[in-house]
């Protein structure tokens, strides 16, 4: 979190520097190697036919409960307590959270630190989050920096659960929820080089496919 609030409160210093072709050069590249890594990662999936199911309901679960459009109102709802936020706030704020909750170092790091005391893959991932919070902060403001408290709860979360979690989040679990994590990064990549409109956030259930397939197959 710190790392994230250090690079967010830089970056709106960075900007001053950089044109506004610089940074419209900046955003096309850096969203380009968003959905580089989304396919990446993505393609590592063990089960495809688990990636489609779990996507199918998250995506009508996700609709029917209408997370996009919450994770918008919080983002309105933040943003009206800044007297000086402009229009790509709420969007500054959704896209660093996305890139920086969904994956599997986001779930693995607190659970080698809750488990093993091993903070090695936390400590990289704070290496990338510095790197994205910089890079966005530079084009959205200071809005990426509310990412952090969130990051810090949800990692947290985990990491005070770790030992429950232990027996569920296998290393296949956790793979599969990081490929299906890529495969919504790489549709928030489209969406940020205006390919198409998609609604990220309506997808999310869809992470929690992997876990109740475990579920289901264990108590089978």
């Amino acid at each position: 979190m710190l790392g994230i609030e250090i690079a967010g409160f830089a970056s709106s210093y960075a900007k001053k520097f950089i044109s506004k072709a610089q940074l419209q050069a900046v955003l096309i590249i850096a969203n380009l190697c968003i959905a580089v890594v989304g396919i990446q990662g993505a393609i590592t999936t063990k089960n495809n036919v688990l990636m489609i199911v779990s996507c199918v309901l998250g995506a009508m679960i996700g609709v029917r409960l209408n997370l996009d459009g919450k994770f918008n109102q919080l983002g309105l709802f933040l943003k009206s307590k800044f007297k000086t936020a402009d229009e790509n706030f709420v969007k500054g704020f959704i896209t660093v959270f996305m890139i920086q909750c969904v994956g599997s170092m986001a779930i693995v790091g607190p659970l080698n630190i809750g488990l093993k005391n091993d903070s090695s893959i936390l400590s990289f991932k704070i290496i990338l989050d510095i790197c994205s919070t910089l890079i966005y902060g530079a084009i959205y403001g200071r809005s990426v920096m509310l990412s952090g408290p969130f990051i810090f709860l949800y990692e947290t979360i985990i990491f005070l659960l770790a030992g429950v979690l232990q027996p569920i989040l296998t290393s296949d679990v956790i793979n599969e929820i990081s490929a299906i994590g890529s495969l919504l990064i790489f549709g928030m990549s489209l969406d940020l080089l205006g390919v198409m409109k998609l609604k990220v956030a309506n997808y999310l259930p869809a992470l929690l496919g992997p876990i109740g397939y475990y579920m289901i197959t264990t108590l089978a």
